[in-house]
């Protein structure tokens, strides 16, 4: 698992989100692309990874993070 992918699991599970609850928070329509983003199968675009920042309560530098814990 890339740190993205990481970071994003981690942010998720620490705000108590589902993978569903967090993609209708950032207007995507399906879970799977979550999924696919923490198993490193593909990565958020630009605009994708604004609003994960911003639900996450979290800058993007961060969110992308080696050190990010």
């Amino acid at each position: 698992m890339s740190n993205l992918g990481k970071n994003i699991r981690n942010l998720r599970m620490k705000n108590h989100l589902s993978q569903a609850a967090l993609a209708d928070l950032i207007n995507i329509p399906s879970q799977s692309k979550i999924s696919s983003w923490e198993s490193d199968q593909s990565l958020p675009n630009i605009v994708e990874a604004k609003k994960l920042s911003q639900v996450l309560g979290i800058s993007i530098e961060d969110l992308l993070s080696n050190n990010f814990q």
